[in-house]
């Protein structure tokens, strides 16, 4: 499931893989799987996986010859033949105990005719429709609701297929945000399709656990199901794929509110065992609390550090010894100008342009102009020196603008600079507004960590990086706070607050940023900006474990950490680290 990816289960003889692919509700007709070579497979937006996956959420969910089975996006038919397999052997008639929905004509037809062939699954069990139109009258009440759901992000989730799929959940009594993704409001649709006692087992976008829009899916799960299973895998469950995902198994639909269950795996070739030996209830599961996970107080990546770690982090943010970033100070992002290769200027074009002083404030853009704690001056001229752009064109309110600039603006519109998105969204087009000099930066994608580093360029950045204004009634400084940013408290925080991405890196969107904890002591602001001084030495050497050890000496000790606290802090942020990387294969 790509960034924008459609599901699409593509169905050769014999079945192995599920695909994702497209980016689309309607779907050009792809080839069968057998014909995807590597190269057009990645082209196409193809990802394959294991059909290990099908046949145990399958396996999982299925349990008696009598049990009825949808799968809601059928696709390829990977989940259909499982079932229609799984039906078989207990006994049970495939034919006319399974249902399917898929929206894209040509895969439906052909997939249909398969299954008919192989297992006589009757053509008016398989719709031709989008599930979102899909109702009782269409699909009936079945015992389990099986399958991979389509993930188009909003920006791509629009018009009637959104409203119909805000509406479905509505119904259930879920009330979505205009942010989500399709497969929220997919999976809520899909469980009102459950008899009481039903199971539900999904595939799901690991943003189920952290993001904002989810949350009233996890309370929905939680008052409909007994017990919600959430399984996470320390190897990615899909490597070829961006997006970070996990099992949802949910059972004993209407049953009244539930509880969380966890289980984090080594590999997906765990699922391969709990099928051979048919261990259910699955063993090794945790209780996840649950009245913290749905109402956002928690994600559920707190789990995966030790619960002396868990608790050290939980007692010093409720203590008036921490403070979010938040409370401090305001996070944004940065301007966006339309067109960056425009609007950013290195000295060379302001030059050659002969573009007036008045109109250039000095930028950053990239992180590797970030060397310590604090970005000078001398820092920014020397991303001139490299011929990185270190100018924005930038207007005031003036009307009567000097031929230089006049011809520059020509040239713009030459170029069908005016007809950039955000640029013909604005008038006039070459007006770039939100443009602040914040007190200090945070990069919000990072491998290591964000950077928090204060503005002493007196500069200007775009969104890539996080803007950062002092509140003020805020008692610390700009350097105060980069120094405090250090600690392995604050390193811990970035990694539970943040979220990982499927390539690994750690995001920080500007909500999660503000929740970050910074431990607060109560020390003269002067000793503070010392501090970030020797700080800003050490990372610029290159020794941040040093910088890291002395910041939690001369900060989480004065407010009370032992020397063993600083370093459970320190493992937890680690062990959190090492699963991103791991997740993608690095060590």
């Amino acid at each position: 499931m790509s960034d924008d990816a459609l599901q699409m289960n593509l169905f050769p003889v014999p079945l192995p893989r599920n695909v994702h692919v497209g980016d689309n509700m309607e779907r050009e007709r792809m080839p069968d799987s057998s014909e995807l070579q590597p190269r057009t497979a990645k082209a196409l937006g193809a990802f394959y996986t294991d059909s290990q996956v099908a046949d145990f959420l399958v396996w999982w969910a299925v349990r008696s010859p009598d049990d009825t089975v949808l799968d809601p996006s059928f696709g390829g038919g990977v989940f259909l033949r499982s079932a229609a397999e799984r039906l078989a052997r207990l006994g049970g008639d495939p034919a006319v105990q399974l249902y399917g929905v898929e929206i894209e004509g040509a895969i439906h037809r052909s997939i249909a005719d398969k299954v008919n062939d192989e297992f006589g699954v009757r053509h008016r069990n398989l719709l031709n429709a989008d599930f979102f139109a899909c109702d009782g009258r269409q699909v009936p009440l079945v015992d389990t609701v099986v399958g991979n759901p389509p993930f188009i992000r909003y920006q791509r989730f629009t018009g009637d297929t959104r409203r119909r799929a805000l509406a479905k959940a509505a119904l259930q009594g879920v009330k979505l945000s205009e942010l989500s993704s399709s497969w929220v409001p997919f999976l809520v649709h899909a469980a009102g399709f459950l008899k009481p006692g039903g199971r539900l087992a999904m595939v799901a976008p690991f943003e189920l656990t952290h993001a904002g829009y989810a949350q009233p899916l996890l309370e929905f799960l939680s008052r409909s199901f007994r017990q919600v299973v959430l399984l996470t895998f320390r190897k990615k469950l899909f490597p070829d794929l961006s997006e970070d995902t996990l099992l949802v198994l949910a059972e004993d639909c209407g049953a009244g509110r539930g509880r969380f269950l966890l289980r984090d795996l080594a590999h997906p070739g765990a699922l391969f065992d709990f099928v051979a030996n048919d261990k259910r209830p699955l063993p090794g599961l945790r209780a996840v609390d649950t009245s913290a996970l749905t109402s956002a107080g928690e994600r559920l990546v707190e789990y995966f550090i030790s619960p002396k770690a868990r608790a050290l982090y939980h007692s010093i943010r409720a203590s008036p010894a921490a403070r979010g970033l938040g409370q401090l100070a305001d996070v944004g992002i940065g301007y966006v100008t339309g067109a960056n290769e425009f609007f950013h200027l290195n000295a060379e074009s302001a030059r050659r342009w002969r573009i007036p002083d008045a109109y250039l404030r000095p930028a950053v853009r990239r992180a590797r102009a970030f060397a310590g704690l604090h970005f000078t001056r001398p820092d920014w001229k020397r991303t001139l020196e490299c011929g990185e752009a270190g100018y924005l064109l930038h207007f005031g309110p003036e009307k009567n603008l000097p031929p230089e600039v006049l011809r520059y603006l020509e040239a713009g519109e030459q170029m069908g600079i005016p007809k950039a998105y955000k640029c013909r969204m604005r008038s006039p087009w070459y007006c770039v507004p939100h443009v602040y000099q914040p007190d200090a930066f945070l990069t919000y994608m990072s491998g290591e960590q964000p950077q928090f580093v204060t503005n002493g360029a007196n500069a200007v950045a775009p969104n890539t990086f996080h803007v950062v204004r002092l509140r003020p009634d805020s008692e610390f400084s700009s350097d105060a706070l980069a120094a405090l940013w250090q600690t392995s408290l604050t390193r811990l925080s970035v990694e539970l607050e943040g979220h990982a991405l499927g390539g690994g890196m750690l995001k920080l969107e500007p909500s999660e940023a503000q929740r970050v904890a910074l431990a607060c002591p109560g020390m003269r602001p002067r000793r503070l900006e010392e501090l970030a001084a020797e700080l800003d030495r050490l990372l610029r050497s290159g020794d941040a474990d040093t910088a890291r050890q002395l910041a939690d000496r001369t900060i989480l000790r004065e407010v009370g950490l032992s020397k063993l606290d600083c370093q459970v802090l320190a493992d937890a942020a680690t062990v959190l680290k090492r699963r991103r990387y791991a997740r993608n294969g690095e060590k």
